[in-house]
């Protein structure tokens, strides 16, 4: 059976087509995740396998074979690791270099664009440089140093400073050279990472009256991009006359790509909520819009098919430019290409076929694009369309074609596109399917009426007038498709926050949608499908539901130099020690960045204590995120007086749930069998003892004991001692390992075997020189978030392992072996 599967369809071409495509992106996966040996070696069994049982001919086999190192080689050909900009790294600098693309305002109006460095000045003197950058450049009014709060005023100052910028442009920009953070934590986005699709290596941050333009000539390339985006920004300037926000950045982007006009947070999270965020961004289903219009129009007019295609293809083209090229528009429009060029030859293309060996040019031209969120959605969800879509089609025959279209198109997608929105998002739109269906009539007017408007506002005589007559019919439609997304979003549990699926759980789910298609395509093998897919869904439920382990763990978040740690007990309650430093001016703080990511993750939400053990920033400064996230028994706090701006938002907030309460000296705040969780607060007064008042947590199982000092030291340690056991295997360093935080005394009377300093780049001097000479002449092994990334310690009763989270693997290795603590 199998064997006349295959024969089959390895007579088909479209398969060989199709199987080349995933053979490659195997190679690149293999690159990327760092496994080429071990898929070179299951790769080769299976050929090797398929030979011997006459599935496939050597030939074929080879080819593929000779293909998986084609895509590795490629990868590591096109792909660099580092340039010159990053080998020095951090600095202050002053570069020359080409604006290389188009800029953006964010919401803190930043101007960011990406920047081909090709000079560095230094001491007066220019050197020449290979290298790009990314450049976020602060508006005058808004320095980096500056204390004003972000106003409307000074967003839209940013906004107004991106005409000061071009694409194309020369620029001398005086600033601060940084590299991307990079993960180290588990489900932490890495920022390093994603820059490296991009060949960019690191970050560059100036103020708006550093940044000088140097005149230079533009070649022909430059000035026809610089020339399409400053017809776009013409466009929306004129639209702007006509159309409010948040109607004209929705039209900004459906029409011209998602970095035209960035739309306000709560429309994001309204059409995030919805299910409808994807056409906030100009994507393939545009493409198709506005082609199938102009298709219908030009047939309706009697211009002839040959005119008519041709016309088309320069139509999308044009279109695709105006987007600014993303990946999904990239896809669409060569699918679109390839098909109208073989309508032009009287010749078919298989969809499938074409589908993989677009995907197949766009990888071999750009193996980064694997990487790439949009990429993978637009690839998948298109794929699915073409293998499940006709055979549901095909079951609803009797059911008129625009209705059956309407229906089971955003069904099928929103299948296809379900575990690659959990494992990216961790989240799932409920109503997504009814509101996509929904708002099909509205995104069709929208994409062609505003392409059409942008494509006559062109002629200048008449742009106003253009844009005033489309905007008058747009702008009701615009209202309606905010409407229809709001209400969606409104609904009782709009959004879902799922788990992360593993890439297991994911290949499971598309083996069972594949199974399901084809039994309901070929009802004659129905039992062997039945029997497959049974096993198959079994197999991802067992999966959905893993054994709890009954270890106690301990989580050390890498949140450079500050505190955040999460621990499990053997009966699966969570507890949270410190919340990480509170964001730069806005932006996320390390407790919504690091630690919340990794507890979605994990289906995280409820926690039986969270000890804030101080309020400096560095520890309860994502402290609000935990307490409006997460479902907190209860809050404990060294004190109910502290007057931080920081201290008075927790009581308020944690006051409205009626769950603070204050620390007393050697009190047990959980004991469960074996496990007991005891914190201590020595509440000596005076600005001095600020960090010698930290809350200090002992966390006890059987005979293994770990004791957390918060930012306290020697001093608020002789004042507990006596509380303690005589030994404490894990030692969690004070004060990111500052001076005085341990002492020999201290040592000698608890032994520890392990200690973990929380720290990272700082301009304190943390961690000091005499605390690492301290423990290291106590023979302690010394972990640090800043050279062991996350830590992770976990105790099975009996022995203890300390583990570090692997940026490569994205998972943690074990550094020691298993340690039986000695009583």
């Amino acid at each position: 059976m199998i064997r006349d599967f295959l024969n089959s369809a390895i007579q088909k071409k479209y398969f060989v087509m199709f199987f080349t495509s995933v053979i490659y992106i195997i190679g690149l996966f293999a690159y990327f995740m760092d496994f080429a040996v071990l898929n070179a070696f299951v790769l080769l069994i299976v050929g090797i396998f398929a030979i011997v049982k006459n599935y496939l001919s050597p030939k074929l086999v080879l080819f593929w074979y000779l293909l998986f190192f084609f895509a590795f080689f490629n990868a590591s050909l096109r792909i660099k690791n580092s340039d010159s900009l990053y080998q020095i790294a951090p600095q202050e600098a002053v570069v020359q270099g080409q604006i290389t693309s188009i800029p953006s305002v964010n919401k803190d109006g930043k101007i960011k664009f990406f920047f081909d460095a090709s000079q560095i000045v230094e001491n007066n003197k220019s050197e020449h440089i290979d290298a790009r950058t990314y450049v976020t450049v602060t508006p005058h009014d808004f320095s980096s140093t500056s204390k004003t709060p972000l106003t409307p005023a000074l967003y839209r100052k940013g906004r107004e400073g991106v005409s000061e910028f071009n694409i194309g442009d020369t620029y001398q920009i005086k600033g601060k050279l940084r590299t991307p953070f990079k993960a180290s934590n588990p489900s932490q986005f890495d920022y390093g990472k994603y820059l490296q699709n991009f060949n960019t290596f690191t970050v560059f941050y100036a103020d708006n009256n550093d940044c000088s333009q140097v005149e230079k000539p533009l070649t022909f390339r430059w000035k026809f991009l610089q020339g399409i985006n400053n017809v776009r920004n013409d466009i929306i300037k004129t639209h702007s006359k006509y159309l409010k926000s948040p109607n004209l950045e929705i039209l900004g982007g459906i029409v011209f790509g998602d970095d035209a006009v960035s739309p306000p947070d709560y429309i994001k999270a309204s059409f995030v909520n919805s299910g409808l965020l994807h056409i906030l961004a100009a994507s393939g289903m545009n493409v198709a819009l506005i082609y199938g219009i102009w298709f219908f129009i030009l047939r309706r007019l009697k211009v002839p098919f040959n005119a008519t295609v041709l016309s088309g293809i320069f139509v999308i083209i044009f279109y695709a430019i105006m987007t600014g090229l993303g990946p999904s528009v990239i896809r669409a429009m060569l699918m679109l290409i390839f098909i109208l060029a073989g309508k032009l030859m009287d010749r078919d293309a298989h969809s499938i076929s074409l589908l993989s060996f677009v995907a197949l040019l766009m990888l071999i031209y750009n193996p980064a694009y694997i990487n790439d969120v949009g990429f993978q959605l637009s690839f998948m969800v298109t794929f699915g369309l073409l293998v499940t879509a006709p055979v549901v089609f095909e079951h609803f025959k009797n059911m008129p074609n625009w209705l059956s279209g309407a229906i089971f198109v955003p069904i099928v997608a929103q299948i296809w596109v379900a575990p690659i929105q959990m494992f990216y998002f961790n989240s799932f739109s409920l109503y997504s399917v009814l509101a996509n269906i929904a708002i099909l009539p509205f995104l069709t007017v929208l994409s062609f009426g505003g392409f059409l408007s942008s494509v006559l506002a062109l002629i200048k005589p008449i742009s106003n007038t253009v844009c005033y007559l489309f905007d008058l019919v747009l702008n009701p439609v615009l209202t309606g498709l905010v409407f229809i997304s709001n209400y969606f979003s409104s609904l009782p549990h709009s959004l879902v926050v799922t788990t992360q699926p593993s890439v297991f759980q994911i290949f499971l789910y598309y083996s069972i949608i594949l199974c399901v298609t084809l039994l309901v395509k070929f009802g004659q093998i129905s039992k062997r499908i039945i029997f497959a897919t049974v096993v198959l869904a079994l197999t991802l439920v067992v999966t959905l539901f893993p054994i709890p382990n009954r270890n106690l763990e301990t989580i050390v978040f890498d949140v450079q130099n500050a505190d955040a740690f999460l621990l499990k007990t053997p009966q699966n309650k969570y507890f949270l020690i410190d919340s990480g430093k509170s964001g730069y001016r806005g932006a996320k703080t390390q407790a919504n960045a690091v630690v919340l990511e990794y507890l979605k993750d994990k289906g995280i939400h409820s926690i039986e204590g969270f000890v804030i053990t101080h309020f400096d920033s560095d520890h309860a400064g994502g402290a609000l995120d935990f307490i409006e996230k997460l479902d907190i028994k209860n809050v404990y706090v060294n004190s109910l007086s502290h007057k931080s701006k920081i201290a008075k938002n927790i009581y308020k907030k944690a006051g409205e749930k009626k769950n603070i309460s204050v620390v007393k000296n050697n009190q047990i705040i959980y004991a469960e069998g074996p496990t007991v969780v005891k914190v201590f607060n020595i509440g000596i007064q005076g600005e001095d003892y600020e960090n010698e008042n930290s809350v200090i947590t002992l966390v006890s199982d059987n005979d293994f004991d770990q004791l957390f000092m918060g930012d306290a030291g020697v001093f608020a340690f002789e004042r507990i001692e006596k509380y303690l056991p005589k030994t404490i295997e894990v030692l969690k360093v004070g004060h990111h390992g500052a001076k005085d935080v341990v002492d020999k005394k201290m040592l000698d009377r608890i032994n520890p075997e392990i200690a973990i300093i929380s720290t990272g780049l700082n301009n304190y001097g943390h961690p000091n020189g005499v605390t690492l000479d301290l423990l290291s002449s106590h023979k302690v092994r010394t972990f640090r978030t800043d050279k062991q990334n996350s830590i992770k310690i976990e105790f099975d009763n009996i022995n203890y392992k300390v583990n570090s989270f692997n940026k490569k693997i994205n998972n943690y290795l074990v550094k020691t072996g298993n340690l039986k603590p000695v009583k």
